[in-house]
């Protein structure tokens, strides 16, 4: 699905803060540092600040070197003392930041030229408080596990968070390519860092939470699918296990976090977010259900095949579109993506686990990695300039009002495949599929 439907103004150019927290990365964050300054957005108008949350590889010397290479747009680079966690460096960056508008990105991320560009020009609607782009996959055909998330991933951002957008109520806005208005972020900096679960603090899931608040201040949150970028997915178990039991704990406690304020989320949201923000986890207890009655030998014998031939013209519907749109995504054996149905089960077993590990401080899927040196020895960072004068107020909407509901829009709380999947079947089976 396009963004035709956002209101676009590419004469609004902003000054703009790229916030890139790094935690052994090694030689692929100075790839998406490349990337980001092959930008099309004058090179006058954003900056880079990076920093590295204490990485146990070379991260922090590729860094530097990028410094280094990259002189045509303003590089910071910059060192925990100790390691932090993601939120915890991104708010530090944030205090070297002076532009009117944040990009919270990933180190491992490879942007297009027009990313910045699309992003910023969503902004120019004043009811607009967080935007986001379409994340790809840079390592399609590695392999099975690859070849579902890849699916996934394009069916989530294409198709079910463009729905979302066209009520301004997408309830996750991916921390790949996360753009916010500064007020907003300094604004909402002592929530995010204050969550905790029970009195321990807690810091994955930052770009769901910050979302969600973004939501309760009034303004609409949107997804730009002219603005792209791609990453690199788990390409083995174990990974992908870390990766999704990440996913999982934020959208247990965006859960609660709804429960909890349900009044002020009944009268503030727009019905879809809210429909976003229960539901998937309502559905996750329901799939259990259905696992035991199944055991049990009850489940009506016509839901397999109904569910099969859903999947099969849903594998055949991203076929279409990646041959067309988006060739770079093209999976070379489609039909393999129907192993996602067998990790339903999986993703139960994981949605447990998170419950009780809802406290963890983990970054996740960044592990010890051996080093590559880079090819020139670095010297130390060049002294950090602030490079724009101080923030002039981007224009805003404080109190955004909802009229009545529109079509209920249909996402999945994370890129969990197992939720993605369960909820495309959920979505089939109410419409009649």
């Amino acid at each position: 699905m396009s963004s035709k439907g956002l209101l676009k103004d590419y004469s609004f150019q902003p000054t703009v803060s790229i916030l890139l927290p790094c935690f052994n990365e090694g030689k692929t964050v100075y790839d998406t540092v490349e990337s980001i300054c092959k930008s099309n957005y004058p090179n006058n108008k954003f900056e880079i600040i990076a920093r590295d949350d204490c990485s146990k590889d070379d991260s922090y010397e590729w860094l530097v070197k990028a410094q280094q290479d990259f002189t045509n747009i303003h590089i910071s680079v910059s060192r925990n003392e100790e390691n932090a966690g993601k939120a915890h460096t991104v708010f530090a960056a944030l205090e070297e930041s002076s532009a009117e508008i944040i990009l919270s990105i990933d180190s491992d991320c490879i942007f297009s030229p027009n990313a910045i560009r699309e992003l910023v020009s969503c902004f120019a609607d004043p009811k607009i408080g967080g935007v986001g782009g379409v994340i790809g996959v840079r390592n399609v055909n590695e392999n099975l596990a690859t070849q579902c998330q890849t699916f996934v991933y394009y069916i989530c951002f294409h198709f079910l968070k463009s729905l979302e957008t066209c009520t301004k109520t997408v309830t996750c806005i991916s921390g790949c390519m996360f753009a916010v208005r500064r007020d907003l972020m300094v604004k909402l900096k002592p929530k995010v860092l204050a969550r905790n679960w029970f009195g321990i603090s807690v810091n994955d899931g930052e770009d769901r939470f910050l979302t969600h608040q973004i939501l309760l201040e009034g303004y609409g949150t949107v997804i730009n699918t002219d603005a792209q970028c791609w990453t690199t997915v788990p390409n083995n178990m174990k990974t992908l296990f870390k990766q999704q039991i990440r996913w999982q704990r934020s959208g247990v406690r965006d859960f609660f976090i709804t429960l909890k304020n349900i009044k002020q989320h009944v009268f503030t949201i727009h019905p879809n977010a809210l429909f976003s923000q229960l539901v998937p986890t309502l559905m996750a207890l329901a799939s259990v259900t259905a696992v035991l009655v199944i055991q049990q030998g009850t489940m009506p014998f016509a839901i397999v095949p109904a569910a099969l031939g859903f999947y099969v013209a849903l594998i055949a519907v991203f076929h279409i579109f990646t041959s067309k749109y988006n060739p770079e995504q093209k999976i070379n054996n489609p039909l393999s993506v129907m192993a996602i149905a067998v990790w339903i089960f999986a993703g139960r077993l994981i949605e447990t686990l998170a419950v009780f590990t809802l406290d963890s401080r983990d970054w996740g899927t960044r592990t010890k990695v051996t080093p590559t040196q880079p090819t020139a020895e670095p010297s130390n960072p060049a002294p950090r300039v602030r490079p724009f004068p101080a923030p002039v107020p981007v224009p805003s909407f404080a109190t955004l009002s909802f009229g009545p509901s529109a079509a209920s829009s249909l996402s999945t709380r994370r890129l969990s495949i197992a939720h993605a999947s369960l909820l495309a079947a959920a979505i089939a089976a109410n419409r009649g599929a």
